[in-house]
């Protein structure tokens, strides 16, 4: 028999997973930023402890939440520690966006009261105080999505509104190190922004094989908005570029952004598409707005994938940060366990 309620949960889940289709990749690119505070409110109210969720068996747990959100709870990326019903949300906290976790604890409230109503116990005065505290959370949830979709839009017609902007792509493949694959990435690039929705915004300029003075020469002749290295990077924190003879010369952080210094009011952003390039994006982000760096080594695949992310939102008109967070989701879509080597860092602000 089919319950009132279940009817109204019904309900919610199929207008929610019509709202998430139009909105998936915004939700994606926001993962859930519950408290430590709100997580134990919640935990407490949902009776968690001892590994249960309320009065859920693991079969009524793994139906309930298909119903509120269309996800299969016991799905082996949320067996976290032993597994519980408990660990599980908690896994579940941690992975996903601000939008699908307030939904799913907004519904859990309800059942939690509905509990109470169908079992007639009345809720004690700390219940009840818990469950309005608990009742908060899904609300900044939800709305720090809704603000941040604002902040999109407003970003975009700021974008719209600017003349051009313009991308400087440098590569370097020294004949002395193992091969990249440095064209296709520079392939896709070019592809990504000639197909976007504002493609005339872009002026995209390549520099290959670069050697130390190409580098502040092109910067002079082509006054980039957006500066992007490929190439090698090593352990130590320089970038490799080459010499006359086409062979490894190594820039050291220090020099690198002492150049960067000199152009801090023209480049906006420089993307290090390289192994171990944090310490230089550290050094660069003192004088640039937004650095974005590798934190251990990347592979061909992600760190292509990263940039084709990239660049579909720049060329859709996303901020810098949006952009950076769809190039780490992009490496995800592909299977590729690398995601959190990409770091942003912000002048004055420190890593995202």
């Amino acid at each position: 028999m089919i319950t009132l309620f279940g009817c109204k949960v019904r309900l919610r889940a199929l207008i929610f997973r019509l709202v998430t289709a139009l909105k998936q990749l915004s939700v994606l690119l926001r993962m859930s930023n519950l408290s430590s505070i709100e997580k134990r409110k919640i935990e407490k109210l949902l009776e968690m402890g001892s590994g249960y969720v309320l009065d859920f068996s693991n079969r009524t747990f793994k139906e309930f939440v298909i119903e509120s959100i269309d996800i299969d709870i016991y799905d082996d990326k949320y067996a976290y520690s032993s597994g519980s019903k408990a660990n599980r949300l908690r896994a579940f906290w941690d992975q996903e966006s601000d939008h699908i976790v307030g939904k799913l604890i907004l519904d859990l409230l309800e059942h939690w009261k509905m509990q109470k109503l169908i079992n007639d116990i009345e809720a004690s005065q700390l219940e009840q105080a818990l469950y309005n505290d608990c009742s908060k959370v899904p609300e900044r949830l939800m709305q720090a999505v809704i603000q941040e979709e604002q902040s999109s839009e407003k970003a975009i017609s700021s974008i719209e509104k600017v003349q051009t902007i313009s991308i400087l792509l440098l590569s370097a493949d020294p004949t002395n190190a193992s091969r990249l694959r440095i064209g296709e990435e520079s392939r896709e690039i070019q592809e990504k922004l000639q197909r976007a929705r504002l493609r005339e915004k872009f002026i995209l300029a390549q520099r290959t094989s670069v050697r130390p003075t190409d580098i502040s020469q092109a910067l002079l002749d082509i006054q980039p908005h957006i500066v992007h290295f490929s190439g090698h990077g090593a352990a130590s924190g320089s970038l490799c570029f080459e010499n006359r003879s086409g062979e490894i010369h190594p820039i050291m952080p220090d020099a690198l952004a002492a150049l960067f210094e000199q152009f801090t009011g023209q480049v906006n952003c420089v993307l290090l598409n390289s192994c171990y390039s944090e310490i230089q994006a550290v050094a660069i982000a003192k004088h640039i707005d937004y650095v974005i760096g590798m934190n251990q080594a990347i592979g061909d695949h992600a760190a292509i994938a990263f940039a084709i992310g990239f660049y579909q939102a720049l060329g859709a008109g996303c901020t810098i940060e949006k952009a950076y967070k769809l190039g780490c989701v992009q490496i995800r879509l592909e299977s590729i366990s690398e995601h959190l080597t990409p770091i942003l860092i912000r002048k004055g602000r420190g890593s995202v």
